[in-house]
């Protein structure tokens, strides 16, 4: 719609530039007439040169003014006094069409801004319509869970086999404790790979009930195990994926945020937030962690969860 009216723009001011050329015209015209008559009333031959062009300007006003034309007592010729006045009644109506021309385009160039405005806004509802239905299609999702505990006893009273005892057997139980808290969650699925707990879902409606159940699940493990002066973290990542999208591809890029060794935070890259942001009540927010050298420069997010 915007370029239909630019072009009319650029028909008005093409027809304003042809309007001051002939005013110009006009205007010389006027002068180069009136010159000629008062060097004709002076009887100064100066521009008899421009005698076939008078004569043609005479004939032409003779022609269709003859009956009103009369000659005065000192032979005065009225033609060239028509051919003035007609010639100014067309400087006046060409200023008119000039102003009229400049209003126009005016008013072209706002509705211009109007409608390249409404254009605009109509493309980014579109897009974000198109985005919309495109993060619609991340359905899937995974969960990453590594449990690690440490003994809140001072270094004193530790001994060697203490610590293997943590590292080994009771990071295993707090594992398979923390998994018996979350399988009776519908819709999911488990498996585990070495000391990472993995979970999956197929419908992202899900998360926040995955989320609240994880959050309420490790809570009451720190209370448990705080009890024994065990200190429990969590390293945590979630992602969502299409069906188009291996989960072991997921699940690569994802354990890369493991490695970043955040306790107690759920990290998750930018399309997760995205497909979050979608959520009608989400029961958590994401703020941007920072840039991390990954793979390549990648924004780290975390959620947490809302008061």
């Amino acid at each position: 719609m915007h370029k239909s009216l630019e072009k009319l723009k650029k028909i008005t001011i093409i027809s304003g530039h042809i309007l001051t050329v002939l005013q110009i015209i006009s205007i010389i015209l006027i002068l180069i007439v009136s010159l000629y008559w008062f060097f004709e009333l002076t009887e100064i031959h100066l521009l008899d040169f421009m005698l076939p062009f008078i004569d043609g300007i005479k004939s032409s006003m003779q022609a269709n003014f003859g009956e009103q034309l009369k000659k005065g007592q000192a032979g005065l010729d009225g033609s060239l006094f028509i051919f003035i006045a007609l010639t100014g009644l067309c400087i006046y109506i060409i200023a008119q069409l000039k102003i009229f021309a400049s209003h126009t385009e005016k008013v072209l160039t706002k509705r211009i801004i109007i409608t390249k405005q409404k254009e605009e806004e109509a493309f980014n509802i579109q897009l974000n319509l198109e985005k919309q239905r495109a993060l619609m299609e991340y359905k899937n999702i995974v969960i990453l869970i590594s449990i690690s505990l440490k003994s809140l006893l001072k270094d004193m009273y530790q001994t060697e086999n203490d610590n293997k005892r943590i590292d080994k057997r009771q990071e295993d139980a707090a594992l398979v404790a923390f998994y018996n808290m979350l399988k009776t969650i519908p819709g999911c699925g488990f498996s585990k790979d070495g000391s990472t707990l993995i979970i999956t879902a197929k419908r992202f409606e899900l998360v926040d009930i995955i989320l609240l159940k994880i959050d309420e699940s490790l809570n009451t493990l720190k209370r448990e195990y705080k009890l024994k002066k065990i200190a429990l973290n969590a390293n945590m990542a979630i992602d969502v994926y299409t069906n188009k999208v291996l989960l072991k591809d997921v699940y690569a890029d994802l354990k890369t945020l493991l490695t970043l060794n955040m306790p107690n935070e759920i990290l998750c890259y930018g399309n997760f937030c995205n497909r979050y942001e979608l959520m009608k009540k989400p029961q958590f927010e994401a703020y941007l962690k920072g840039t991390y050298d990954i793979t390549d420069d990648e924004n780290i997010w975390a959620l947490v969860k809302k008061n």
